[in-house]
């Protein structure tokens, strides 16, 4: 019995390593995948490759073991962030941007030749974007840049971006800039701007209220003049009489000038006349 087992042990261990040949010779390519197969590394086929059509080739793949090797890149649309890159607008005002680049590998074996994976693509992205964000940024105001469309930045960065990144095998779908802040010397500047705006505009219009003032006042004084006037030349005994008696009150008439005032007229005083029935 032993013997026999000998005698089969070697073919035994030939089978398990013919089928874990076998196996490590077998892959799965998902509808969402799309695989480069290298032999000795040289690209030599890709599998599932991106179509707009759909998938093509997705599913089981059989690849010569210790001879191929396969490179998985993502089939769809792959989205990269760059948060919080400071920089500078044209009107020197330092902001904080959140950028969102859309893209998708089109050309697989591309990108396995020069990066030799998808993830060495967010380095590249990282790497370009960068200074294309100094570039378009800092050519246009703070106002135009928070325009929908950040005043065509947006347009301007993703051709640009799209130009600088076929030679990985991408494509650039889509680029924009998700969000905008000031930074911290920036927002206290600004914040002393609008205080300063406040102020201004609260002391126009205090001068601008003082001059209606008296412009009403000057108005209703003439226009009580006007009055008197009319009054006086329709009645001038009465408005004599009215004149004698508006003295009389502002002499005697204040509280606080009580028995402070004393007049020494003549008996036959025009003032007094009102006063004696005549």
């Amino acid at each position: 019995m032993t013997g026999t087992l000998r005698h089969f042990r070697p073919g035994v261990f030939a089978l398990i390593v013919a089928l874990l040949l076998g196996v490590s010779g077998i892959s799965v390519v998902t509808e969402n995948e799309q695989a480069v197969i290298e032999r000795l590394g040289e690209p030599n086929r890709v599998i599932n490759r991106f179509s707009p059509t759909g998938p093509s080739g997705a599913g089981l793949v059989a690849k010569i073991p210790l001879v191929e090797s396969m490179v998985v890149l993502p089939r769809g649309l792959v989205t990269y962030s760059l948060a919080a890159k400071r920089v500078r607008t044209a009107d020197q005002q330092w902001l904080l941007a959140d950028t969102d680049v859309t893209y998708r590998i089109i050309d697989p074996v591309k990108l396995s030749e020069t990066l030799g994976s998808a993830v060495k693509t967010e380095d590249q992205l990282k790497a370009l974007l960068r200074p294309l964000l100094d570039q378009e940024v800092g050519s246009r105001n703070a106002v135009v840049v928070a325009q929908p469309g950040a005043g065509g930045a947006n347009e301007a960065m993703r051709r640009a971006l799209d130009g600088g990144v076929r030679q990985y095998g991408l494509q650039v779908v889509d680029l924009r800039i998700a969000r905008l802040a000031l930074d911290e010397g920036s927002l206290a500047s600004a914040y002393d701007r609008m205080e300063q705006r406040h102020e201004a505009t609260l002391a126009e219009i205090e001068v601008k209220s003082a001059n209606d003032a008296l412009a009403v006042t000057s108005a209703a004084e003439a226009e009580a003049t006007a009055r008197r006037k009319r009054s006086a030349d329709q009645d001038p005994e009465f408005y004599s009489f009215y004149r004698a008696m508006r003295s009389y009150d502002e002499l005697y008439g204040d509280p606080k000038r009580k028995n402070t005032v004393t007049i020494v007229l003549p008996p036959d005083s025009g003032y007094l006349e009102h006063f004696g029935g005549k």
